[in-house]
């Protein structure tokens, strides 16, 4: 029996001041994207080389090198945006949540109160704990009276280690999002779905188009989303939900992308697991003007394959901290309540920061003890990896994933929410 190590108490003592802290200190993320009906603009800040990295102002760690002793601390980013016909606004965030347990990851614009940067959902203990990469989805409301027409100034930083602490709290953001909503009298285009209808039925792969139905700017391009149950692209720990990512703003891991007319995708479903609740489908149409208008959405939709399945298994029993790195092993689990005599095919899927070394170190994720895949991932960075799995390494019941390396650098880590195993039948 495999079993985690348990931390002392004093660790949910120290969780327990950091949210008090937060209540007193700052504002907490109240979740928010947009929903059909929609106009707004988003005005995206992309760093020059790709991140910029926040360091707690406090840390009390012995650095070595000039570069961490001199690294400027909440250093002021510019974005200029619009706020004629304005009525509401929100920032999305690209991050990788850093080092474990860092604390306070926040940001304020204009010199306003600090706007706390939402975390991901669902996971047993204070999610800082746990290693996390957010893509855009999420986003936190920002009062209009923060921002100014024009040339705004944005600063993030973050506090202390509350867990897995050695002194040294840092964290990455890779791009930024202001979004402003306007008043829907604004000049936009417009458009609604036109497949699939309301009730329909889909099979594998199926079509998905919009009319533009006029409005007041040509289409540029625009973005069909659904709200279904998949694995979490966004890392907000939501498997049902609507599912993009962004990566410097851009939409990504959606159903499709067009700018050219007839205004239609098809939709890959290869690994999109069975629906057992209707889906819901609409797009996000931006104008030649910039403005973007989230289209009606079209519901009572099913998802029914007739000549195959797709099933998702989730893991449990995640730990804390879910990383590797010099020599140690951890583990999660993935239940199977299925007969697998007729599965045809499978593949792991998780989201992992440094999944890669530099030196050909082993750096490795295994099943039941059966090797599945080594350096797979990017190294130092993000990385979304479908590995195929054996059909003989699983079993039915209780399934052991493990991952292991030797390397001394960066470890492994594997992002809340964890793994999933999709088995194609």
């Amino acid at each position: 029996m495999i079993s985690v190590k348990q931390k002392p108490v004093f660790h949910k003592i120290v969780i327990s001041i950091s949210v008090v802290l937060v209540l007193l200190s700052g504002r907490l993320p109240g979740y928010s994207q947009p929903v059909p009906g929609d106009v707004f603009k988003e005005f995206t800040f992309i760093p020059e080389y790709g991140h910029f990295g926040e360091l707690d102002p406090e840390s009390k760690r012995a650095f070595t090198e000039d570069y961490w002793i001199n690294k400027p601390r909440m250093v002021i980013k510019t974005l200029d945006v619009e706020l004629d016909h304005s009525i509401k606004a929100e920032m999305s965030i690209e991050y990788w949540g850093g080092h474990t347990g860092t604390s306070q990851q926040k940001f304020k614009i204009n010199g306003n109160d600090w706007i706390y940067i939402p975390q991901p959902e669902n996971t047993p203990t204070d999610p800082h704990c746990y290693f996390r990469t957010l893509l855009g989805n999420t986003s936190v409301p920002v009062p209009l009276e923060h921002l100014k027409d024009g040339k705004n100034e944005v600063q993030f930083t973050c506090g202390p280690q509350i867990c897995y602490n050695f002194n040294f709290g840092f964290y990455w953001i890779y791009s930024f999002t202001i979004r402003v909503y306007y008043d829907p009298s604004v000049k936009h285009a417009e458009g609604i779905i036109i497949s699939p209808g309301e009730g329909d039925i889909l099979d594998d792969y199926p079509e998905i188009g919009l009319k533009a139905t006029g409005g007041d700017s040509a289409v540029r391009n625009l973005d069909f989303i659904g709200y279904y149950e998949d694995f979490d692209w966004e890392g907000n720990g939501l498997f049902r939900q609507w599912h993009y990512q962004t990566r410097y703003g851009k939409k990504f891991m959606h159903i499709g992308s067009t700018g050219k007319d007839p205004y239609s995708v098809k939709w890959n479903t290869k690994w999109l697991p069975d629906q057992d609740q209707p889906v819901k489908i609409a797009a996000v149409i931006t104008g030649e003007n910039g403005y973007s208008f989230m289209t009606p959405e079209v519901g009572k939709v099913m998802f029914r394959r007739k000549d195959r399945s797709v099933k998702m298994y989730k893991s449990s029993d995640i730990p804390e901290a879910f990383g590797v790195r010099v020599g140690r092993t951890k583990y999660c689990t993935i239940e199977i309540d299925s007969v697998l005599e007729e599965a045809e095919s499978a593949t792991l899927l998780l989201s992992t920061w440094s999944g890669k070394c530099d030196d050909g170190s082993v750096h490795e994720i295994r099943m039941n003890g059966k090797r599945i895949s080594d350096n797979f991932g990017s190294f130092h960075d993000y990385s979304y990896d479908f590995l195929s799995v054996p059909l003989e390494y699983i079993r039915e019941g209780r399934n052991e994933i493990s991952i292991y390396s030797l390397f001394e650098g960066h470890g492994l880590e594997i992002n809340w929410p964890g793994p999933v195993l999709l088995i194609a039948f």
